[in-house]
């Protein structure tokens, strides 16, 4: 995250699983929990070239460093998640 943000601001979260609504859904659920986001308009996914793993960016609107730093911790506990950007 960078330094120079400010606040309140639309800010990009990008969440890589196993492809599977579940793990999507699992993975949306936390992001509802902690920020606010449009599942029509902020939510893109992208399947991996092999199909095995699929890239979620949802752009929320983050309010704080610590909102951010809440959801990187609650998005990095859960089992499904690979990597986080």
């Amino acid at each position: 995250m960078s330094h120079g943000l400010e606040f309140p601001c639309a800010y990009p979260v990008k969440v890589m699983v196993r492809s599977g609504s579940a793990a999507r859904a699992e993975v949306l659920s936390v992001v509802a929990a902690h920020a606010h986001y449009s599942r029509a308009d902020d939510v893109r996914t992208r399947a991996s070239r092999n199909g095995r793993f699929e890239s979620i960016t949802i752009t929320v609107q983050a309010q704080s460093r610590e909102q951010l730093e809440r959801l990187y911790q609650a998005l990095g506990d859960l089992n499904v998640v690979k990597m986080l950007l």
